[in-house]
């Protein structure tokens, strides 16, 4: 009786621990998501605009909201290894379970491949929502606009929509506008319209640090307990595996379908992941010691934006409206970073000496996360001086990054204008 006793109790004990093991997985920190990482709202900052100004334009550039994964590339190159590893027969339980997961994005995307998630519609709703109310009187004024373009992209089509919609519920009677397509890729895409910036990105100097770190870095720990010790795997082919899991991985939350965890990778192989990433869009998208590319790719939304300050400046010298009261440009990750670059907004450019430890001074995840944004808002005084403030995912930054919070616009046209003649050759 005794021995029985012992017997139950010890098999009692190992389901209390497998069942302890399930519900002992803790989430991956969000921050490591990268650039799949979701806006913090709970961060977002009051606007500075003093009672004494009026607020009479804003300049406003959006990267798309939260998205599904743009195709299933990745989730078919995981599920190709790991069906492999389950003929041969060194599939673990843990890989049996990963190719569960991946079936569940399958079905969560259900042929949505790129499109917004619902988190993203419902972020950009908020961000139009939240302008409206900070600005409660920039879309009452007679003849007041909202003019919007965007990438041709349909995620982007739809973040500019979304983001309009509580705007003009708002302010019934708006005139807006809003177009999209490729005619716009000189100022949505130019990382891809740009041919010299373009070869660049796809095979210039930064690729050499770049693999190195790959190469030194990536974890093959979190392939190896998928597929077993005896796969028959390179450590190559092994990291590739646990590169292109942590790029599904990174998206779970964007798509609705719950946090990664230490199911899957330790929080230091998951970080190990993300600085891989966040190295390779710092040298494709930002200006470094190895080339300043993207910031002359921006040089055409630079003008633009000159433009929209010229517009502005006009109205308020002739007491009349000019130009839109909100201007907004609508695209990607890859389009805001060059031109945080060209703009030098604040805390965006980081020139490292020892690559290796990037992530201390650059993030992808806190400066394009998924529904990013730069606000340039423009405003006047009761005597018809103009001032210049800037807002990045919801803070306020410098215009021209010398601790400002608010300048005149004389003086940020100034710092443009060195700028775009800095990167111009």
């Amino acid at each position: 009786m005794r021995i029985g006793k012992i017997f139950i109790s010890g098999v009692l004990l190992l389901l209390a621990n497998a069942i302890g093991f399930a519900k002992d997985y803790q989430e991956l920190p969000a921050i490591l998501d990268g650039s799949m990482s979701l806006y913090d709202f709970e961060a977002v900052e009051p606007s500075i605009v003093p009672d004494s100004l009026e607020v009479v334009h804003v300049s406003y550039i959006a990267r798309h909201g939260a998205r599904y994964l743009t195709s299933e590339n990745k989730v078919s190159s995981v599920e190709k290894i790991l069906k492999k590893a389950q003929d041969s027969g060194t599939l673990t339980r843990r890989g049996k379970e990963c190719l569960e997961l991946m079936e569940r994005v399958r079905t969560a995307t259900a042929g949505q491949w790129g499109m917004l998630s619902p988190i993203g519609i419902a972020q950009e709703r908020r961000l139009g929502q939240e302008l409206a109310d900070m600005y409660p009187g920039l879309f009452k004024k007679e003849n007041a606009s909202l003019v919007g373009i965007s990438s041709y992209v349909p995620r982007v089509v739809e973040t500019m929509d979304n983001f309009a919609v509580p705007i003009l519920r708002a302010n019934e009677g708006l005139t807006v506008h809003t177009s999209s397509g490729r005619c716009y890729d000189y100022l949505t895409r130019f990382f891809v319209t740009d041919k010299d910036y373009a070869d660049w990105r796809h095979d210039g100097a930064w690729k050499e640090v770049y693999n190195r770190f790959v190469e030194d870095s990536l974890p093959a720990a979190p392939a190896r307990r998928l597929v077993g010790d005896n796969s028959g795997m390179s450590q190559k082919e092994l990291k590739k595996l646990t590169y292109n899991l942590y790029k599904v991985l990174q998206g779970l939350r964007a798509m609705s379908l719950g946090a990664p965890t230490t199911q899957w990778m330790t929080p230091e192989e998951y970080r190990l992941c993300w600085e891989a990433t966040n190295m390779e869009k710092y040298f494709q998208y930002t200006i470094s010691s190895l080339s300043t590319l993207p910031a002359r790719g921006a040089l055409n939304v630079g003008l633009e934006l000159l433009h929209q300050l010229a517009l502005v400046e006009n109205g308020v010298r002739n007491e009349s409206p000019a130009g839109a009261s909100l201007y907004g440009i609508f695209g990607h990750a890859e389009t805001l970073l060059p031109i945080f670059s060209l703009l030098g907004v604040e805390k965006t450019v980081a020139l490292p000496l020892d690559y290796d430890n990037l992530a201390k001074e650059w993030s992808d995840a806190q400066l394009t996360p998924l529904a990013a944004n730069l606000e340039i808002v423009y405003a006047r005084s009761a005597g018809g001086a103009l001032y210049a403030m800037m807002r990045l995912n919801g803070k306020n930054v410098s215009p021209a990054a010398d601790g400002r919070l608010i300048v005149p616009v004389s003086e940020l046209r100034e710092f443009w204008l060195n700028r775009f003649a800095a990167f111009s050759h």
